[in-house]
């Protein structure tokens, strides 16, 4: 299995829980939106931390719903590509071992 992709599957799946947390809770007052900062790693990347923004006023939520839009579809593209990479990775195994049998 490939580790970097592994690990950018795991960071994905963070990044749209964080978002759908966020998105549940845009009618809660003084709730403080996540915003997850994603980081290279070698191999592979990890989330290193999670900012909370904090809301103007105690009386709305800091999520912009916009913002929680473009996350979640940037989430789930990163997770399709990566998921396509080990996909045709387990396909590359198991021809090579084919060639060898």
């Amino acid at each position: 299995m490939d580790i970097p992709s592994v690990s950018a599957l795991s960071a994905s799946s963070l990044r749209m829980d964080l978002s759908a947390h966020d998105v549940a809770n845009v009618n809660t007052p003084g709730f403080s939106q996540s915003r997850p900062i994603q980081t290279s790693q070698n191999p592979g990347t990890e989330i290193s931390a999670i900012q909370k923004i904090n809301s103007a006023t105690p009386d709305f939520s800091a999520t912009d719903l916009a913002e929680e839009a473009v996350e979640q579809i940037k989430s789930e593209k990163d997770f399709s590509a990566n998921a396509a990479v080990i996909k045709t990775q387990d396909k590359m195994y198991g021809e090579a071992i084919d060639l060898v049998v």
